[in-house]
């Protein structure tokens, strides 16, 4: 796969940190920590993009099928008891 260099500028603070990680053996390098860091930044986003999406399709549903599972359920076990 190739790879884009990406430019990033952090405060003093922030490379310090990184620097220590890197130091503790956590990552092989301060590139490989910020890759790691975007990994998984971009997975956090998709995973909230789909838990927006989510949202969005039980309040279609919702809308379409106004009662709660359990009324649901129990009108279902009404009806079972009519035919029993």
């Amino acid at each position: 796969m190739m790879e884009t260099v990406l430019k990033v500028k952090v405060d003093e603070f922030l490379a310090h940190k990184i620097g220590d990680i890197v130091k503790r053996g956590a990552f092989k390098s301060e590139d490989e920590f910020l890759k790691s860091a975007v990994e998984d930044m971009v997975r956090r986003w998709e995973i909230l993009e789909l838990n927006t999406k989510m949202d969005k399709f039980a309040e279609r549903i919702a809308k379409k099928h106004p009662e709660s599972v359990s009324e649901t359920v129990l009108k279902a076990r009404e009806e079972e008891d009519e035919i029993l």
